[in-house]
């Protein structure tokens, strides 16, 4: 599922969010758009990977309930697809220990309760999604 309706602005950064919660997709799409930012999402593996290769995303969030969609090997890939400087934010409920474990060995930059990542969640749209010349903090 692309959400290619939040595109507004094709010259500024774009974010992926690989997910499939319909509500907390909505969330972070709509907190990004509220800042001026895109966040686009990839519901299935094989649209992440095309989305990855298409779009070059400043970022990717990684909401780690969505199963065979981001699998530590899944990520690996994904990483592999993005390149080194692409930083992946992973998130997860705080009781699967073993997720969020398994993120972080799977190379993501970071990686936090889902609860964190709601509380932060317009600062890091902020600090991965600033146009390129700008202070984080805009």
């Amino acid at each position: 599922m692309s959400n290619e309706g939040s595109i507004a602005d094709p010259s500024g950064p774009i974010g992926l969010l690989l997910g499939r919660d319909l509500i907390f997709t909505s969330k972070v799409t709509g907190t990004a758009r509220a800042l001026g930012r895109r966040v686009m999402v990839a519901g299935t593996p094989g649209l992440a990977a095309s989305m990855i290769e298409e779009w070059r995303p400043a970022v990717v969030f990684v909401d780690l309930a969505a199963g065979d969609l981001v699998t530590p090997e899944a990520l690996v890939a994904y990483q592999s697809l993005a390149g080194p400087g692409t930083p992946f934010v992973a998130f997860g409920s705080h009781v699967d220990t073993e997720a969020l474990a398994a993120a972080r060995a799977a190379g993501c930059d970071r990686v936090m309760p889902r609860s964190a990542f709601t509380q932060e969640l317009p600062d890091l749209i902020r600090r991965y999604l600033s146009a390129p010349g700008t202070l984080a903090g805009d």
